[in-house]
């Protein structure tokens, strides 16, 4: 390797740690963001009817049911790698991730799988929603800026 290519390598290489630091400031809040609303029950129930919905930890302990459990599992999956996010440590594949978590969050709430009926979401629920819908436009934004900061240091290579 020469001492041009070296120099170009050190260059990308700051690049990508600077880009990370700037998209990590985003991640931070979106994450406490979603376990907060983690906390305030989804739907709400019909105003006649004695059913009562609680948040998704009190689903997952009090019910047990398997859509709750799974619910739990792609949230705990997706704020995991968001929190590596948030510290300017990843990489596109875990920004995949992440994109690819928050989108089966976001489905996940809007189908309300388990339910013959699907009761109407509450505030937390479209804000749930909305959140994991702007997770995933973010992670997809600083995929493909990293995506073309290296097809940028590529092309200087070739």
């Amino acid at each position: 390797m020469t001492t041009g290519q070296l120099r170009s390598t050190e260059d990308l290489a700051a690049r990508i740690r600077r880009t990370n630091i700037i998209y990590a400031r985003l991640y931070g809040p979106l994450v406490v963001l979603v376990i907060t609303a983690s906390f305030f029950p989804y739907y709400s129930p019909e105003p006649d009817s004695s059913v009562t919905y609680g948040n998704l930890w009190q689903e997952v302990l009090i019910i047990g049911r398997g859509v709750g459990v799974f619910g739990l599992i792609a949230l705990l999956f997706t704020t995991g790698l968001l929190c590596l996010a948030a510290v300017g440590r990843t990489t596109t594949a875990v920004l995949i991730a992440i994109l690819t978590g928050a989108i089966v969050i976001a489905c996940t709430l809007l189908q309300a799988p388990g339910y013959v009926s699907p009761p109407a979401l509450t505030i937390f629920g479209i804000i749930d929603i909305s959140l994991s819908f702007i997770i995933a436009a973010v992670t997809l934004v600083h995929s493909l800026h990293l995506f073309a900061l290296d097809l940028g240091f590529q092309r200087r290579m070739a």
